[in-house]
């Protein structure tokens, strides 16, 4: 996670917010149900609210804070949410689809159910993430602390895993075909099972001094 008082780059061509706010207290807000469209939040303070069933579009959060809110069943459909915290959040069944998450901290967050579509989680945390069965297909993951995380019976393909970082970080019975997979130590997760192609098995190899013929 960069530091908050970076400026961040949010498209301008993609975001002309009709609503903006900087630093705002929400602490246990309840906008349950609602719909937030082209909405820019700038180090506001979420957590522990009831965002359950929210519907956001186009909107921008960078380094707000969401730990411990309620996001069950909310869609976010090309949002950004930039250098954001997450710990400890319920994520359950939510949604996100065309979204920018690089640099959140994801820790201990609870995402059964949760969908992802063509995302970028590019340096997020996700230290301890409960992702088991959770379809992660063609998400940019380059770089990203995944620390203790459950990716069992998760679908990976096409997924980008270039440099995450890993230890006791399980993929148990995971698809991880067609993955990128350039930096990824094998030596530090378990991949019982898990499903990979050949040229990652070449990649693999090479990590223990081992050349496929």
């Amino acid at each position: 996670m960069t530091d908050p008082d970076e400026a961040v780059d949010v498209p301008a061509e993609t975001f002309q917010p009709v609503y903006a706010e900087s630093q705002a207290d929400h602490h246990e807000l309840e906008a349950r149900g609602q719909h937030w469209q082209r909405y820019h939040y700038d180090r506001c303070n979420f957590s522990e609210g009831d965002l359950s069933n929210l519907l956001t579009t186009q909107c921008a959060f960078v380094s707000c804070d969401f730990s411990e809110a309620d996001l069950t069943h909310s869609l976010h459909q090309r949002s950004v949410f930039v250098n954001c915290l997450f710990r400890r959040a319920q994520l359950r069944s939510a949604a996100f689809e065309e979204c920018r998450l690089s640099g959140s901290i994801f820790d201990d967050a609870q995402f059964a159910g949760v969908r992802f579509r063509a995302g970028d989680l590019t340096e997020a945390s996700l230290v301890n993430a409960e992702l088991a069965g959770v379809d992660l297909t063609d998400v940019v993951l380059y770089g990203a602390d995944l620390t203790g995380a459950d990716f069992r019976d998760a679908t990976l393909v096409g997924a980008d895993l270039r440099e995450v970082r890993l230890a006791a970080t399980t993929f148990a019975r995971a698809d991880l075909s067609g993955a990128l997979v350039s930096g990824f130590d094998p030596r530090a997760a378990d991949l019982t099972d898990a499903r990979i192609d050949r040229d990652q098995a070449v990649e693999f190899a090479k990590v223990f001094g081992v050349v496929v013929v």
